[in-house]
Parts: C-alpha cells; sequence; structure tokens
C-alpha cells in the first residue's frame, strides 16, 4: 500500500473557498505532465437520495476523462466514461437488505468512449460537460444534471448548501499535490423517468464533486485487497455527517452545521479524538455472489461533538472499474441512519430510519496474480 497515499490524507486542509466558473472547466492540463505523458483521472459528478412517492430513490451519475499515458492504467490514450447508479426500491423495505433491480451505465468494455464523445462549452454563466447526451451543466451555486443515458431521462438541479470543502485542494496546486478539487452539498429536486416510471425528486439532498488526481493515483497499487474504501454522508437541516475509510488502517470524519462550523474526527487525530466504523451484518447477495455489509455502526467523538448511529442498508447498485493493475468494485448502498448527533453549540439531533448514503470501493481482482502474491502490474 502506498503511505505517499496516505499522507496525502493526513496533511488534508479544509478550506472554504467559494467555487468559480473556472473551476468548473477541464484541469488535466494542469498537472505537472502534460496529458500525453501520464496517466489521469478527472471527474465530474452529481449525486442524490431523496423520496419519491412511495419509493426512496438513490441516484449517482458521474463523468470521467481518463488518461493513460504513462503507466497505462485507464487503457489506452485518453478517453472517456459515463456512469449511473440508480437505486429505487419501496420505502417499506428500509431497514431490511434484500435482492433488487438496478439501473447502471458505463464502465464495461465496449461503453467507454473515444474523447471526441466529450464535449465541455464555456457560456457566460455555465459550463457544460456533455457525456454524448448526459450533461453535466455547472452554474455555482447551481448545477443540474440533463439528458439521458440508460434509457433514462434526467432533469435535476442541485443547489448548493453550506460551503464546499476542498480536501483535495485548489485546482491551481494540481501540479505540486497530483491532485485537486472540491465536494460541496447540495438540495435537489426533479425528474427522472425510466420507460419503467417517473420518480418526482422534491426534497433529495446530495453531493456535487469535481476532483482530478494524476500518475499517483493507481487505485489497485494504493488500496489493495482486503482493503476497503468506504464513504458515507446524511444531511438534517444544516447538520451534515461524514465518514470517509481510506483504508482498513485509516479512518476520517466529520460534521459541519451551521454557516461553516465543522468538527473534524480521524483514527490518527490523537487521544482527544475517536472513530469507529464496525460492520455488524452481511447478507448474501445473490448477484455479486459477495457476502455483503449491510449494516455497521458508526461511532465519532471529538470534544463536544458526538456521533452514535447505526446503519442499514435496503438497496444497492455497483460498477466495476477494469485498470491495467486490475478491477475495482464500486458499490452504492441505499441506506437508513438511526441515532444521535450532539453538536457543540448544544443541540441533540435524533435520526429515525433517516435516508443516507453509504457506498465502497474495493479491489476484487489484482491483474499480477501469482503464487507468490498479488503484485499490482501487468501481466508479464
Amino acid at each position: 500500500m502506498s503511505g505517499e497515499f496516505s499522507e496525502k490524507y493526513k496533511a488534508i486542509v479544509h478550506s472554504h473557498q467559494a467555487i468559480t466558473l473556472e473551476d468548473e472547466g477541464t484541469h488535466f492540463e494542469a498537472l505537472a505532465k502534460p496529458s500525453t505523458e501520464t496517466d489521469f483521472w478527472e471527474e465530474t459528478a452529481l449525486g442524490v437520495v431523496g423520496e419519491s412517492g412511495e419509493n426512496d430513490v438513490l441516484l449517482w451519475a458521474a463523468g470521467y476523462v481518463l488518461a493513460a499515458n504513462g503507466q497505462g492504467i485507464w487503457g489506452e490514450g485518453i478517453t472517456a466514461e459515463r456512469e449511473i447508479q440508480l437505486i429505487v426500491v419501496p420505502k417499506s423495505q428500509r431497514g431490511t437488505m434484500s435482492d433488487n433491480d438496478f439501473l447502471r451505465v458505463g464502465w464495461t468494455p465496449s461503453e467507454r468512449m473515444s474523447l471526441d464523445k466529450l464535449k465541455v462549452t464555456a457560456a457566460d454563466n455555465s459550463v457544460t460537460w456533455d457525456f454524448n447526451g448526459l450533461r453535466f451543466v455547472a452554474s455555482p451555486p447551481r448545477w443540474g444534471l440533463q439528458g439521458s443515458a440508460g434509457g433514462a431521462q434526467f432533469d435535476l438541479t442541485y443547489d448548493q448548501k453550506g460551503t464546499p470543502l476542498w480536501n483535495w485542494g485548489p485546482f491551481a496546486d494540481a501540479a505540486k499535490s497530483d491532485r485537486a478539487g472540491y465536494d460541496v452539498f447540495v438540495d435537489v429536486h426533479g425528474t427522472i423517468v425510466t420507460p419503467e416510471m417517473r420518480l418526482e425528486l422534491t426534497n433529495g439532498y446530495g453531493v456535487r464533486e469535481h476532483i482530478i488526481t494524476g500518475q499517483s493515483n493507481d487505485p489497485v497499487k494504493n488500496l489493495p485487497a482486503p482493503n476497503w474504501m468506504w464513504w458515507l454522508y446524511s444531511i438534517e437541516g444544516d447538520v451534515k455527517v461524514n465518514f470517509f475509510q481510506i483504508n482498513d488502517a485509516m479512518q476520517i470524519g466529520f460534521v459541519k452545521y451551521g454557516e461553516q462550523e465543522q468538527v473534524n474526527f480521524a483514527s490518527h487525530g490523537g487521544p482527544e479524538q475517536s472513530i469507529g466504523f464496525k460492520v455488524i451484518e452481511k447478507w448474501e447477495d445473490p448477484r455479486t455472489g459477495m457476502n455483503l455489509p449491510v449494516k455497521w455502526r458508526l461511532e465519532m467523538m471529538n470534544g463536544d461533538c458526538k456521533v452514535a448511529v447505526d446503519i442499514a442498508a435496503h438497496g444497492r447498485a455497483y460498477s466495476h472499474w477494469p485498470t491495467a493493475h486490475g478491477t475495482r468494485m464500486y458499490c452504492y448502498l441505499l441506506s437508513t441512519m438511526t441515532g444521535m448527533i450532539e453538536l457543540p453549540d448544544g443541540r441533540s439531533i435524533e435520526l429515525k430510519q433517516h435516508l443516507t448514503v453509504n457506498s465502497f470501493c474495493r479491489t476484487v481482482l489484482t491483474a499480477g496474480e501469482t503464487l507468490a502474491g498479488a503484485a499490482p502490474k501487468r501481466p508479464a
């Protein structure tokens, strides 16, 4: 496992700088090496969880520019990829996991697009990334998902909720740190229309993400099996809970509240902090054959801020990311959160089956499997 990779997460410096229209273009030529000489991965993404009638809905929509001109991690040359993971499950199933159908687009070899299928255009007040009809429209502090993919039509609006998180650093520093970008929480409303149903989201929430990472990010090398990377978040009013497990030995998290108050937690944060994330139930997934984690306990504490919640999944979707050095599984879990959040301002927030996004990414195949062990490299 790459020590440099982990150290970058320990060195995160939180920033609340505003997102500008200039931030919303492509930035892969801002890395230390030109795109013709390196590998990189630049992502524009929008996530949402919410309700529509009698259903709970989770949507992850993302577009990627991928380069493989260094070690060849992401295939050949510079290409584009789009991804949809859409889960729709009845509310009545909250707290219990069972097999569910889901819509998935992207990450199979036949779906990879040539770069000319991506059109990035700038107007006076917006920047649009158009992945062959699936459009990510940025007009910060508002974003939109429009167009179609996988037979589904999208018309969703994402409005910024609180200050952004520049945990990967500003795009201007991409050449120095080999990564950059932001996440920001959002309120979401709009429609998703599939051949099976029409979904009206009126009270959704989620995240807007735009990040780039260069040659140093080889996900199979940095996060070999059996490590799990987990990311979950939940929002109730002005309170946002975020947990991120980088690998099995390193966990970070935060609670944001008010205008821009933030309390951080980390497994490396010292004796005044504690953080724990424990799988408490697994389910045999008939599609993947995995003994899939579906219930968890999350506890975080730093001074007067405490999080003690139980999380339960009731729907899943997944993709497999093929790279030159192996394959990663990226799985979203439509979940609920139940428990208490105590804030330094004296408030106690009780959650009861509150909709929550959980997800994991892990290596499921290493290309260099040998009798001497797994090696994240191209087979000889």
